[in-house]
């Protein structure tokens, strides 16, 4: 195991200059939102948790932007030793629990909340925001209620910046989760029939602990991309068995520029939504985190 942060102590949470939040340029801790002070937005929270004493709270308020809580951010090791590159592969799992609100509300102008953003490492005198050239990204796609995923905040040779993994079906169609079986996970597919017994697609469930895991397996670098790379996604619900949802690859991930050398070592929760209006008022939702793992070999599911 490369790190597990259990967000059931002070320190899962403050790693900053003595003891305070961790602000951008420390090793791992809470961001607030943009131009902002306000660290009650993401907080520890004592009376919802998977397992042990606490797990992590993002708030979204009833009238907020997209950057509506703020980030935790951690580095996959404290002395930024711990990164992948081509050739390497690692997983990262966590827990997830979702308020009814967070998953029903249509926010205006928004694309989707994020969930994860996996990318870039810190690296001695050098700090990367949440927008990197490698960052792999899973949203709320268009705010349907189930996850799709992306990479590059950039771009690279072989595709444009914020490219979805979204496998083409037949003439005009896509499968926006490629790992789920007949009836599929279909573009086409509407809203009243993205989920079962019409479509397939693995959702959202609000009131539960639920399981996500990303595995990243790069390729040999070639120019700016990790070249025949693959990503696999999995989601578990509650006292059930984890299910393939995306399977990814060969795919060029884009690696950045050779000088840089950009290595993945850098996780952030946030849940952001691009576009979201600060013009309109809807119920406050809530979403928590627990359990983060990073790992050179798959997790296992959940209990």
């Amino acid at each position: 195991m490369v790190k597990c942060v259990s967000f059931d102590a002070d320190a899962d949470f403050s790693t900053g200059s003595g003891g305070q939040n961790g602000a951008y340029g420390y090793n791992a801790g809470i961001i607030p939102p943009s131009g902002t002070s306000d660290y009650t937005r993401a907080v520890r929270d004592t009376s919802v948790k998977a397992s042990g004493a606490s797990s992590l709270k993002f708030t979204i308020p009833a009238v907020s932007g997209a950057d509506t809580s703020g980030a935790y951010f951690t580095n996959f090791s404290a002395d930024l030793n711990t990164q992948f590159s081509g050739g390497q592969e690692f997983y990262v799992q966590w827990r997830q629990r979702f308020s009814p609100e967070f998953i029903a509300n249509q926010y205006a102008g928004g694309g989707g909340f994020k969930q994860v953003i996996i990318g870039t490492g810190d690296v001695p005198g050098k700090t990367y925001s949440s927008c990197t050239d490698l960052e792999i990204v899973m949203f709320n796609y268009r705010q349907e209620g189930f996850p799709a995923m992306y990479n590059s905040c950039s771009g690279s040779a072989s595709h444009p910046a914020y490219d979805g993994f979204y496998q083409p079906f037949g003439q005009y169609d896509y499968k926006l989760q490629n790992g789920r079986g007949a009836p599929y996970c279909l573009y086409s597919q509407s809203s009243s029939s993205y989920f079962s017994p019409l479509g397939n697609c693995f959702g959202y469930v609000a009131n539960e602990w639920m399981t996500f895991q990303v595995h990243v397996k790069l390729g040999t670098r070639v120019g700016d991309e990790f070249q025949g790379s693959y990503i696999t996604m999995w989601m578990q619900r509650a006292g059930k068995p984890s299910e393939l949802v995306i399977q990814w690859g060969p795919y060029n991930v884009t690696a950045g520029t050779a000088g840089e050398n950009q290595r993945y070592g850098k996780v952030w929760l946030v849940p952001y939504n691009t576009g979201k209006s600060a013009g309109t008022s809807y119920p406050v939702a809530y979403t928590w985190y627990d359990e983060l793992i990073i790992s050179r070999n798959k997790i296992a599911d959940a209990p």
